[in-house]
């Protein structure tokens, strides 16, 4: 490679340099954001289980307890969160195997489940592996749309749980967690004895609880509605978090690459210049040296 074509080699590795730049800052910008996000969901959680802490502590809250359902007739909803865009190693790979597994030990038959694809990646593993994708929704790309993304798919999943008769409703998601990211799940429905024996444990924080003029049962159904999308709201964000962290430390890897290449091409770069600097050198004391001796020689008369 000449120095021209090495030069031109330089200036689209800086661009590129400054592609990954760019795309490592907007990362580290959503990863703030949807942190913010997450900790306003838990207030907000927070305070829908205290409104049925409210309900169970006034006694006035008669909740059945959920029909026992035969093993075969136990049926799964999932739904799998992933990302729309690559660039996040094998996160969206390890989430669908993940809920394969998780599906398997709970003891349903992954041809006999329902899937609810959020993410383009996503549907295309679910496609490749010839799973029932009955849904499918991009990943939201901002915090304002990811409680719109979850209503939907909640609309969905009720939808889909009267079609497919399905009992159970999964969520499968990324999650970060330390430096790394790993696949968890969480269970969507039946929420119902799950959730109430997390509430039950928890204290009313003052001496008088607050009064209602809605029925009882009328208040827990939307407080179990909110619930639900809180829950989903919160598996979207932390997959959200999970992918930006992923591709921040992808970014991070391929901007350190970079800079070695940058700093091996510059080096060849001057390198390259001073030998051509050397050889012009060399030219002009050789053109030099040579009008001297040709001065030097006598003329003839």
């Amino acid at each position: 490679m000449d120095i021209e074509g090495l030069q031109k080699r330089i200036k689209t590795t800086k661009d590129l340099r400054s592609i990954v730049s760019t795309m490592k800052s907007l990362s580290a910008v959503s990863i703030i954001q949807y942190d913010s996000a997450l900790k306003s969901l838990i207030e907000y959680g927070r305070a829908i289980n205290l409104g049925a802490v409210a309900l169970l502590k006034n006694g006035e809250l008669d909740i059945p307890k959920p029909p026992a359902v035969a093993p075969e007739k136990r049926r799964a909803l999932a739904v799998i969160v992933g990302s729309d865009t690559g660039l996040v190693g094998k996160m969206n790979r390890e989430v669908v195997r993940f809920a394969q597994k998780k599906l398997s030990d709970d003891g349903f038959q992954i041809n006999q489940t329902a899937f609810v694809a959020v993410g383009r990646q996503i549907i295309g593993q679910l496609q490749r592996n010839r799973w029932n994708a009955v849904e499918s929704y991009p990943i939201s790309n901002s915090v304002k749309a990811v409680s719109k993304t979850a209503a939907s798919v909640l609309v969905a999943a009720d939808e889909q749980m009267r079609a497919n008769r399905a009992t159970h409703v999964y969520v499968f998601y990324s999650m970060k967690r330390g430096v790394g990211v790993s696949p968890t799940s969480t269970v969507l429905m039946p929420l119902g004895t799950e959730w109430l024996e997390r509430v039950k444990k928890t204290r009313w924080p003052g001496r008088n609880f607050p009064t209602y003029t809605l029925p009882a049962g009328k208040i827990y159904s939307a407080l179990v509605k909110e619930r639900l999308l809180i829950e989903l709201s919160t598996a979207i964000t932390e997959a959200l978090v999970a992918e930006h962290h992923m591709r921040l430390t992808t970014m991070q890897a391929a901007e350190k690459n970079i800079d070695e290449n940058l700093e091996k091409m510059n080096l060849e770069y001057q390198q390259m210049r001073q030998e051509n600097i050397t050889t012009e050198l060399l030219e002009v004391v050789s053109g030099a040296e040579a009008l001297r001796q040709q001065k030097k020689r006598p003329r003839a008369d």
